[in-house]
């Protein structure tokens, strides 16, 4: 979907998130995880200053939903130091992996949340989908527009590798 269409549809909450990011707000982004459409919205919204913000709730801030949300919008943002930043803290952060690994799982293998969030936490509990998996993260991996969701299709991937060829 092109970034229009996605605005025209998540333009609104879209500008709603931002100024809340803008003014430090951290309400809405505790709340619900939000979907990778409109974390590609947002990404086109925020400033620096709200871009620093949300970076430091990346790797500070209180709750899991808001820290894999602000990683979410940063890895969506264009430049390598972002998705650095953005792969460090879901390196050293388990519960917004296991978090951005779901929506991933989800979003690009078409499960449903649950399944997905159990993919998650265990890569090998679906054998006889394997290879299903891996065709998918692998189309992933090279996503130009999510530098989490690179990440994240990778480690499934390396996860998943045992399983294949069997």
């Amino acid at each position: 979907m092109s970034l229009t269409a996605l605005t025209a549809t998540h333009g609104k909450l879209a500008t709603d998130v931002n100024a809340s990011i803008a003014g430090g707000d951290v309400g809405p982004l505790t709340t619900v995880q939000t979907t990778h459409a409109t974390d590609l919205v947002i990404a086109t919204m925020v400033d620096p200053p709200s871009t620093a913000k949300l970076r430091g709730w990346m790797y500070d801030g209180a709750d899991p939903v808001l820290r894999v949300n602000a990683a979410g919008i940063l890895a969506k943002r264009p430049g390598q130091a972002q998705a650095d930043d953005v792969t460090t803290a879901l390196a050293n952060d388990p519960s917004a992996r296991h978090l951005y690994i779901t929506a991933v799982a989800a979003r690009v293998c078409g499960l449903d949340w649950a399944t997905a969030s159990h993919l998650a936490a265990d890569p090998r509990c679906m054998p006889e989908r394997a290879s299903f998996l891996a065709a998918r993260f692998a189309e992933e991996v090279t996503n130009v527009r999510d530098a989490g969701a690179r990440w994240c299709s990778a480690v499934m991937l390396r996860d998943l590798s045992p399983l294949l060829g069997r």
